[in-house]
């Protein structure tokens, strides 16, 4: 438990206090701001440089399957409101978040792999899957390999360039009255009398009348000083991105073993590795050579592709296998929103609606989250 302490002068104060930059940080600053209040986002890198800046920008809530009825039902709402909201982001921000509607296609190499997926698709009401036939999936996506027989495809799904999104949430923020504290490392929760009064810094000292925790995998020392349990593990995920020389991909693959997003300026991007309980942000020569193998055997003209560049990120995955949003247990004023794996990008814009009403009183039972809670916890404790 972090030590009650009083600060003689705080260089900045907030009715609330954002600690982390990347895009569910970012998106609570915003909607936070949004909501009128004043707000402050800590971010020790700079915004989108993190986990989100490593990611793809898929806005994936049907073709990532979500088993969990309450997590499939949140990514949906997320995807779905970014139409709008991207135009909000943008129209303030004034940067380009890249965001393509093609839609997404999983292909399949066999009637019974396509059935299972289609079967799928309908027990969980999805609500844009087509069956694409050989003929089809010929016309829309030349090139593909011979044992391509078919696919889904989905029209609602959408993709984004993450590092853009993170930056136009954060610049969106600024411009509603947010200050945005590059640079700065949040070090101690400052508590008196049960509730938080304010955050020290590398900086200097923030008070404030509420804290969101958001930082990734660098929460868990902020929530273990609050004697908050809610494990995270990195898991790291490598990408490659390349140029096709002829015939630009138009729609996202969403293959199971991997996936390619075509990009602004003819990339395309190909992941993603998964290597859990790994801390570098090293990229090996064997996932490289396994991620255009797997690539190439979908879209075989990739092994003809211009090599551009590769890069590594930590993904936080929760233990329990599912984000925590809402009030943290034990210190009044303090919430986090942390685990959110590799869904971040997709998943940014429910977090922060979702947050910013919690801060305003809403439980989570209301909003329908009440599995990403300290309420379940208390539950599957009993």
């Amino acid at each position: 438990m972090s030590k009650t302490h009083t600060e003689k002068k705080a260089i900045g104060h907030a009715e609330c206090l954002v600690i982390g930059g990347g895009v569910i940080g970012s998106a609570i600053a915003y909607h936070v701001a949004k909501e009128g209040r004043s707000t402050i986002m800590l971010e020790r890198c700079i915004p989108g440089e993190g986990a989100s800046g490593a990611a793809a920008g898929m806005l994936a809530a049907e073709s990532e399957e979500f088993s969990d009825l309450e997590l499939a039902r949140f990514a949906r709402a997320s995807r779905d409101a970014f139409p709008d909201l991207v135009c909000d982001l943008e129209r303030l921000s004034g940067i380009s978040v890249d965001f393509r509607t093609e839609g997404f296609v999983t292909p399949f190499r066999s009637e019974a792999e396509g059935q299972r997926r289609w079967n799928a698709a309908n027990i969980r009401e999805d609500d844009s899957p087509i069956w694409w036939d050989a003929r089809e999936l010929a016309r829309r996506i030349p090139g593909l390999a011979d044992q391509v027989i078919g696919a889904i495809y989905r029209s609602k799904e959408t993709q984004v360039a993450p590092v853009q999104l993170c930056r136009a949430y954060a610049g969106s923020a600024a411009v509603l009255g947010a200050t945005i504290w590059s640079g700065t490392h949040a070090e101690e929760l400052i508590i008196q009398d049960g509730r938080v009064c304010g955050v020290r810094t590398d900086s200097g000292f923030f008070s404030c009348d509420q804290v969101v925790i958001a930082a990734g995998l660098d929460s868990l020392k902020l929530l273990e000083q609050i004697g908050f349990d809610y494990p995270l593990y990195p898991v790291k995920g490598e990408v490659v991105a390349v140029s096709l020389k002829d015939h630009p991909l138009d729609y996202t693959i969403y293959a199971d073993d991997v996936y390619l997003v075509p990009k602004q300026n003819n990339e395309l991007w190909i992941g993603a590795t998964s290597l859990p309980h790994q801390y570098d942000k090293e990229v090996t020569v064997g996932g490289l050579k396994g991620l255009l193998a797997r690539a190439s055997a979908w879209l075989p003209r990739v092994q003809e592709a211009s090599f551009i560049r590769a890069w590594a990120g930590l993904r936080p995955q929760a233990a329990a296998e599912r984000p925590f949003i809402g009030p943290v247990p034990g210190v009044e004023g303090v919430y986090a929103a942390v685990g959110h794996y590799r869904n971040g990008v997709l998943l940014s814009d429910a977090t922060g609606r979702a947050m910013a009403t919690m801060l305003k009183g809403a439980d989570a039972a209301g909003l329908g989250i009440s599995k990403f809670s300290s309420e379940l916890l208390k539950e599957e404790s009993l």
